[in-house]
C-alpha cells in the first residue's frame, strides 16, 4: 500500500484556495446586497410616483387650464421677484418645495404624523421637479398661492392695485410677490410689507 502524505505548501495552497473561495462568495454576497439597499428605495420612489403621483396628473393639468390667464403665464417682472424670492434659501423653501406643499395638501391632506407629512413632502418635491417644466411650476405657484383671501396672484394684484399683474409697475410686482410671501405676517402690516417689498427689490438688485 503506497501512503500519500501532504506536504506543508500543498497544504497551504489548498488552504488558500479556500480563502479565496471564500472571499469571492463573500464579495458577491457583498455585492448583491448593496444593490438590493440601492434598488429598495428607486423601487419604491417609482412606484409612489407611479400609485400616487402620476394618477393625479390630469388634475394638475386641470388647475393650470382652469386658471387665470396671468397666473398660468405670469408677466416677466412678476416671475424675476418670485424667483428672487427663493433664490438662496434652502431647499426647503424652494419654488418647487412650495408648489409641492400646494400640491400634496390639495391632494393628500390627511396628516398622519409629522415625519410621515415631511417624507411626503419631499418626494412630491421631486417628482414636482422630475415631471412638470418651470413654466408649469411657476403657474402653479402664482395660481395656488395664498393671497389674504383666497388663492391667485393676479387676484391679489387686483385686490391690492385695481389692475392687473400685466399692468403693475415694478415696484407694485414686487409688493404683491412680498405679500404672497407671508399674506399673515406681513400682508396685514403695512410697515412689515413695505419693508419686505423694498428688501425684494434689493436682493434683485445684488442678484446678477
Amino acid at each position: 500500500m503506497v501512503a500519500f502524505t501532504i506536504t506543508p505548501s500543498r497544504a497551504a495552497a489548498r488552504l488558500n484556495s479556500g480563502v479565496r473561495a471564500s472571499m469571492r462568495r463573500l464579495a458577491k454576497a457583498a455585492t448583491l446586497l448593496i444593490a438590493a439597499i440601492l434598488l429598495i428605495p428607486l423601487l419604491a420612489f417609482f412606484t409612489y410616483d407611479a400609485l400616487v403621483f402620476w394618477p393625479h396628473r390630469d388634475e394638475i393639468e386641470s388647475i393650470l387650464a382652469k386658471a387665470d390667464p396671468l397666473d398660468r403665464t405670469p408677466p416677466p417682472s412678476i416671475e424675476r421677484y418670485i424667483r428672487t424670492l427663493h433664490r438662496g434659501r434652502r431647499p426647503a423653501a424652494s419654488v418647487e418645495a412650495v408648489v409641492a406643499r400646494h400640491l400634496h395638501w390639495r391632494f393628500l391632506p390627511e396628516k398622519r404624523s409629522m415625519l410621515n407629512w415631511h417624507m411626503r413632502g419631499l418626494l412630491w418635491e421631486r417628482l414636482v421637479s422630475i415631471h412638470l417644466s418651470q413654466d408649469e411650476i411657476l403657474g402653479l405657484y402664482c395660481t395656488l398661492s395664498f393671497n389674504g383671501d383666497g388663492q391667485g396672484m393676479n387676484a391679489l394684484s387686483g385686490r391690492l392695485f385695481s389692475k392687473p399683474l400685466s399692468a403693475l409697475s415694478d415696484r407694485e410686482a414686487a409688493t404683491v410677490v412680498a405679500f404672497i410671501s407671508s399674506p399673515g405676517f406681513i400682508g396685514r402690516n403695512p410697515e412689515r410689507l413695505a419693508a419686505q417689498r423694498d428688501k425684494l427689490i434689493a436682493k434683485g438688485k445684488s442678484w446678477p
